[in-house]
């Protein structure tokens, strides 16, 4: 690792030329701080709703899932 060199000072050069925007520098602290506190209620939803599904298997098994995911 120690003999990469250091990238960061260089412009950004894409991964694919049909996402120019994709794959930028490295996020900040700040900003991957920011992003963890707006995503923080949606994780709890999507636990909340997995525990209610799991339940709802165990209670009633593969006839308590909608049609289409059984």
């Amino acid at each position: 690792m120690a003999d990469q060199p250091d990238e960061s000072d260089l412009p950004h050069k894409p991964q694919f030329a049909s996402a120019p925007g994709q794959a930028r520098k490295t996020a900040t602290v700040e900003d991957s701080l920011a992003a963890a506190e707006e995503l923080k209620p949606m994780v709890g939803q999507a636990r909340r709703k997995a525990r209610e599904r799991r339940a709802a298997l165990a209670k009633w098994g593969k006839m308590a899932l909608p049609p289409e995911e059984r």
